[in-house]
């Protein structure tokens, strides 16, 4: 398959092209709405647990 490049741009095998999404820095943003102080110390092991499982399922593709 044909392809344009630019200057310093390369083509990766989809091998090549996982191991580089694998080891790229990946950033979350996260908006937590609490009543208040103590609501949110109450929830945070749930929170962190919710937010963990929605980082692996978005790695996995799912």
């Amino acid at each position: 398959m044909p392809a344009i490049l630019q200057r310093g741009e390369q083509v990766l095998s989809r091998r090549e092209a996982a191991g580089y999404g694998a080891t790229a820095a990946q950033t979350v943003n996260v908006t937590i709405n609490a009543r208040d102080a103590e609501s949110f110390r109450q929830s945070r092991t749930q929170i962190a647990a919710d937010i963990a499982r929605a980082v692996s399922l978005g790695r996995r593709g799912m």
